[in-house]
Order: structure tokens, then sequence, then C-alpha cells
């Protein structure tokens, strides 16, 4: 196992954002790692209040014509006015994510501060983390894993002294009501509750084996007395998924303890690196970086935001994000909301729902291109689960075909507009998210996938976009009433305005989705008199603009706008995570999304959490590797607590930073992009690689295409490589430098100069493999 993808600690956790996390999808945990009374605060992902309701508003239609009529006048006031009155769900909000509880194991005799040799750690290899200290000459461990094949969370207690372990365990939980908990037989807590007044209902068991000693209840805790060793398991399950949810938890807490802690320990291992080590990225570090390993990750981050260079942490960041990823989204999980499975209150900030204006899209900007499209899927399956709310919605509010989401969703799917103007009105949710299952095609091109999953879901998207789109003046195609995410400009009195028809990310995502359903029926021989139409609709849509200031505009006219540094950058759309600007294949417009970025930047707007994230991916497009990693840093310094986790600002007047998901997945999936990108047709070797890092080897990374790439790279510049064609779709490869190609028979293709960059086509076969060298 590497030092080098190890978290670790020289004291517990105080806060919550100092405990590590584990996840199987389902089941999340975080550690504390405290010496006498331990915390392992706990969550399923299906703990959401609520049940499906419809909040369609049958206003919205009646008063859609008016509403555009009112923006095309200039009349954004009263539109907005009008809106907010008739255009969102009744009522205007959502349903919520809750916590489920904390486990407390209390040990007799163990105080903090007669520990010694403590250490608290997390492996990003085997997905366990675990805590160890020593009281005297007896020496004390604890294993704790959030196990996918079990269904299960698994402590592990053990003593270098027989009879050493005497402890309790008992639930706890801040708010008292709904729910209940008991010690229901001596070695067994039973935890059953509701979320919220109407929400899911859900059974938690957990059971304690101990070794030696005596394990009996007393009152809503249950008691090991005198043991060697201990296992804990825990399980939960809701009725969102199992009509008898109690008996299911009982079954598989039953199942665990059958199977034992060592065969739940291996199963785990050999399934979490199963995923986990498809892809690594290595830097070779100077002797100095390198000793950076030995220092607590705490320590490493405060020196970081002292202003310190660590490259290795950067390095651990990203291997984290992937850690996340597959942590909190499996097949068959729900997807990973804002807090991905770690979510500690009943009340989370935003509700901890689906934001999809850009976090939830975020979320999985890395699975293709890390190696990771399993956890793609529960993705897919909430997109499949929107489209019957979609299509009510597309009907009663706006008349059209088709489906169609606003910028949050939740469990039961709900896609109706909600919030406010600023915000809410914004109805190409549902398009944004379809464009990840072309992604996922494009990825691992297959025909039945694109035919069964993903083409459906893009054509009912793109039905509602040509029936809500309308005509102009001048002819060209509007989409409206919309907003740029979440921002904003000002009006003649300096007031927030918001609503606007066509915004610049509107188009771009249009564009994306009319052109991918046009390829994708081609592919399938289907639909030719649709795609036929979603062409020439295309033709009309507004091009990308350049402004008066030389910046892409993010509006239909130049105005100003109302927060400079707005921490969206929507307008950038077509440059990142889309691929419509490049800089080789439209460099004016890439110019002008630089001078974009660099205006956004010195006006306030270099980002926290998932913005700057955002912006490092950026950067990267644009080749400027430097630049997103600086970005990267920033991201460590201002963004990050003790357990790497990433905080978004102040929530209104709530005047303390939240964590998001996002911010860690959406770096790793930027950081990702200065080793390797395949927009537009090419697979781009090292495009933007940071001069921090002269040496370095990067395997298993992903290519548009169906193809696994591994590079390797000295003095900043590539040395070698190995691509796998996955399809066997033609390969379009380029490079700073040049290089060749040599096949599974040997024989080698000269690389050919291509202006700046060097170029190479060449046939491949499936699952034929090519070693890539410097010429």
């Amino acid at each position: 196992m590497s030092d080098d993808l190890k978290m670790w600690y020289a004291k517990p956790a105080t806060k919550w954002l100092a405990a590590l996390p584990v996840g199987n999808g389902r089941l999340g945990g975080m550690v504390f790692g405290r010496v006498r009374k331990e915390w392992i605060q706990l969550n399923e992902d299906s703990l959401w209040t609520g049940r499906p309701a419809s909040r369609i508003n049958p206003l919205a239609r009646d008063n859609l014509d008016e509403m555009r009529r009112l923006i095309m006048a200039g009349d954004i006031r009263e539109a907005q006015f009008l809106g907010e009155n008739t255009m969102f769900g009744t009522p205007p909000d959502l349903t919520t994510y809750e916590t489920l509880s904390n486990l407390v194991l209390l040990f007799n005799g163990q105080y903090d501060e007669e520990a010694q040799d403590y250490r608290r750690e997390l492996d990003l290899e085997t997905g366990i983390a675990s805590v160890d200290y020593r009281l005297g000459n007896v020496t004390h461990r604890r294993e704790i894993l959030a196990s996918q094949p079990a269904g299960c969370i698994a402590i592990r207690l053990t003593s270098s002294q027989a009879g050493a372990l005497t402890f309790s365990t008992s639930f706890w939980r801040r708010y008292q009501n709904n729910y209940a908990f008991t010690a229901s037989a001596d070695d067994t807590l039973t935890l059953s509750g509701r979320c919220g007044v109407h929400g899911v209902k859900y059974e938690t068991i957990v059971r304690v084996v101990a070794e030696g000693g005596t394990t009996k209840a007393s009152g809503d805790h249950v008691v090991v007395t005198g043991a060697n060793a201990a296992t804990i398991y825990i399980t939960c399950a809701t009725d969102f998924r199992h009509a008898d949810y109690a008996a299911e938890a009982q079954r598989v807490a039953a199942a665990a303890v059958a199977k034992g802690y060592d065969a739940i320990r291996a199963a785990h291992i050999a399934d979490h690196q199963s995923l986990f080590n498809r892809m690594s990225l290595k830097l070779a570090l100077s002797k100095e970086q390198a000793a950076l390993n030995a220092l607590p990750t705490d320590e490493r981050l405060a020196r970081v935001k002292a202003g310190e260079s660590d490259e290795g942490l950067v390095a651990l960041t990203f291997a984290y994000g992937r850690y996340m990823l597959q942590g909190a989204s499996r097949p068959g999980t729900l997807p990973t909301n804002l807090q991905g499975i770690w979510n500690d209150t009943i009340a989370p900030a935003w509700d901890s729902k689906y934001t999809i204006n850009i976090n939830q899209q975020m979320h999985y900007w890395s699975a293709e291109t890390t190696n990771l499209a399993d956890t793609h899927l529960p993705l897919f399956d909430l997109i499949e689960s929107m489209r019957e709310s979609g299509r009510e919605v597309a009907r009663v509010h706006y008349g059209c075909r088709g489906f169609v989401a606003h910028h949050n969703t939740d469990i039961w799917g709900d896609c109706a507009p909600l919030d406010n103007v600023f915000c809410g009105l914004w109805p190409l949710g549902a398009a944004w998210l379809v464009l990840h299952l072309w992604e996922h095609y494009t990825f691992a091109p297959d025909l039945d996938f694109l035919r069964d999953k993903a083409y459906p879901a893009m054509k009912e998207a793109a039905e509602f976009l040509v029936d809500f789109a309308i005509e102009g003046p001048d002819g060209q195609l509007l989409i409206g009433p919309s907003i740029s995410p979440e921002n904003a400009w000002k009006g003649p009195s300096g007031e927030r305005l918001a609503l606007c028809m066509s915004s610049t990310m509107d188009v771009q995502i249009t564009r994306a989705l009319f052109d991918h359903c046009i390829e994708a029926a081609g592919l399938l021989g289907v639909d030719s008199d649709f795609a036929a139409t979603l062409a020439g609709l295309r033709e009309k849509l507004p091009p990308t603009r350049v402004d008066g200031s030389g910046r892409i505009a993010e509006w239909l006219e130049d105005v100003e706008e109302y927060e400079p540094g707005h921490r969206h950058n929507s307008h950038l759309f077509a440059l990142y995570p889309d691929d419509q600007i490049t800089p080789r294949g439209t460099p004016e417009l890439a110019a002008a999304a630089r001078k974009s970025l660099e205006f956004r930047i010195a006006s306030g707007g270099a980002g926290f959490c998932w913005s700057c994230a955002w912006i490092v991916g950026l950067w990267a497009r644009l080749g400027d590797g430097d630049k997103a990693h600086w970005h990267a840093y920033d991201f460590l310094r201002r963004s990050t607590e003790d357990n790497l986790f990433s905080m978004h600002p102040p929530q209104g007047s709530n005047l303390i930073y939240v964590f998001q998901a996002d911010g860690n997945l959406g770096l790793t999936a930027a950081l990702a992009e200065t080793l390797l990108q395949s927009q537009a047709g090419q697979i781009n070797l090292l495009p933007a690689l940071p001069a921090a890092w002269p040496k370095g080897e990067v395997r298993g990374m992903r290519a548009r295409g169906g193809f696994d790439v591994d590079l390797s790279w000295e003095d900043g510049r590539l040395v070698g490589g190995t691509l796998l064609s996955v399809s066997g779709q033609p390969a379009d490869l380029v490079s700073a430098v040049p290089f060749a190609v040599t096949d599974a028979a040997g024989r080698r293709l000269a690389s050919t100069p291509d202006g700046d960059l060097h170029r190479l086509q060449f046939a491949t076969a499936a699952d034929g493999q090519y070693a890539i060298a410097r010429a």
C-alpha cells in the first residue's frame, strides 16, 4: 500500500470537518477517532422527507406568453413580479435529505489525554479508516469500513491485551422527533424512524459481536465487558426500496455477522480496489516535497494555507475526489447529492438536494475521464425517474412535448421550478443532465446503451426545446423565459434583473443537445425527420457572441453585470465542460473566453469550492496548466478543511461555510483535464501540464472514442505511454512534442507535425493496444 494515498492525523477530530469519510454508495460514515467517546456519524442515501407529489402550477401556461412579451419589451421588473406569482411550482420548494444518527462508543478506562502514539488514518487505496493508540503498555486499534458487497458498515476493535476492551454502544440524535431507539437484544441496537412527517421510513440495526467477555443490554445501550476483540455491524434499510424494510435490515445484519469481519474486509478491499486502482497519478517529487508525506495531513494543509507548496497534497486531493465519488455513488444506489452521503444534520444547506444547474453535473465530470464510469449509472437512474414528472411539467407549465427540469430536483424526481426568479426559472436542467448520457456513450461506444438508455431521454429533452423555443423578430430562435444561472445584471436604477430570453448558456446547451441528438439518430438509423428539424432549428440559434469589451457575452445584449465576480461561469459552458470553444478550433472565441475568465477573477470571482474547481478546468481547457495549478492551490488555501472537504461560502445570513462534495469531485475532474483532453474529436496528450509537475506518470485515464490511456513525462514533456482501443474507433492524437505510435505487431507509425502540435491519425482495432513514445 502506498503512503502517498493516506490521509493521517496525530489527534482525534474535534469537529465534523476533521472527521474522515467512509462510504459504500448507500451507507456513509464519518469517523472522529476519539479515544474515550468515539463518534461515527451515519447516513443512508434514501433518507429524504416527503413523498412523490405534484407541484405543477396551472397558472404557468396562462402567463407564459405574457412573460415573454414583457421580457422582449424590456420590462424585466414587471416580468419578474409576474413570474414570482405565477410560474413556480406550488409550493415553491422541495424535500430534504436528512442525516441518520451518530453511533457512540464509550470506552471504560480510556482517556484522550492519556493516549500515546496516536494515529488516525484514511487509506484511500483500501477504503479503510483506522485509529491506533497506546495506553500504557496496551495498544488499541479500530478499523472502520463501509462494505458494498456486505451492505454494511463494519467496525473492528482490537487490543494487544486480552480482556482489555470494555465499552458501550448507543445512538445519539440531536433532534428528538420521529424516531425511537432501544437495545432490542443483548447484542443489538435498533433505531426506527421517519424523515419529517411524511417521508421515508427506516430501520437501523447495530449488531455487536464480542470475542470473550460479556455482552449485555443496559437500557438503550449495549455494554461489552472484558472482551479481547469486538466487531460492530451497522445496517439500515428504508421503505424507499423495501416494503418490509425492518426485515431487510435484520437480514443484512444477520448475513454480515455470519460472514465475519475477515471475509467482509477482504471482499471490501477487493471491491474498492476494482474501482479505485483503475487509475493512478504519480508525481516524481523532490526529496523535500516527498518528505512532507511524513507530516499529518492537517499540518500539510496548514503549510499550504500559509503559502507553502506541497505537490503531494495536490495529488492526494485529486485521488480523494475519486475516493469520494465511488464512496457516494455505486450502481443501484442513489446518485451523490450536494453533500454526497456525508450530511450531519436534518436541515442541511440547500436541503442537500440535487442542484442541476452545475453542482450535480460537476459531481460526475470525473466519472468517465478518471475511469469510474460505473459511478455514473445512478445519475442515469435519476434522469429516468425525472422523466414522468418532467413530461407533466412540460405539458402543463409550458404546453410542450418532451420533458423539462429546472435548477433542482430530489429523490422523487420532481421537475417543477422552485425558489425564485433569480435561480429557479431556468428550464434547461433536463437538457444539461441528458448530455451526461451522451458523454457515457462517447467514452465507451455501445449502440445498445445509446438506443435503449441515452437517446430516448435526449430526444425527449430536445423535443421540449423544439416546442418551447420561439422565433424572434429577427428570425433567431429564442429560448425563455429563463436566466443565466444564477447571475443577474443591473437595471436602469441599479436594480437586480435576471429574466431573459436565450442566455448564452441556454443556447450553448441547446446547440450541444441538438448536435448530439442528430448524431445519435444517424448512428441508430432512426428519426431522420426529427434530426432534420433539429438541424434546421440549430441554424437559427444565436451564435456565441463576443461583447464590446472582448469577452464572451452572457446575454443577448451587452449589459452591466450586477455581480461582476459571480461564482457561476455559465457563459463559458461551451469551453468546459463542453467543447464548442477550443483554442485551436475557435481561437477568437477562446481568446474571448480567456478574457472573460480573467475579468471574472479580477472582479473577485476567483471562486470557492465548486466555483474554484470549475475555474481550474476552464484554465486547463485554455491550455494554461500553470494557472490551473495556481487555482488548485487556491482551492486548498481557501476552500478546504482539515479533512480536505471543500467548503462553500455562507448561505444567506447563515454565517458559516458549508460542505459541498462537488468542490472535491470537480477539482479531480479539472486536474484530469491538465493531463488528457479528448474534446472536438482529438485526444490531446498532456495539454496543460503544470510546470510544477516536471516528471510523473498517469495510468488508466479514459478518452472519448473508447480509449484507455497511460502517459509518462520528464522535463515537462511526453516520453511514453500506451493507448488501448476498447471499441476500435479511429484515433486522432496530438501532442506538443513529436511522438510515434507502435501497434501490437511492432509496426511504427510516424508522427506528422501540425503547426506547434504534432498529430497522428490512425485506425485501431477493438481491444488493440498501441505504444506511444517520443519521436
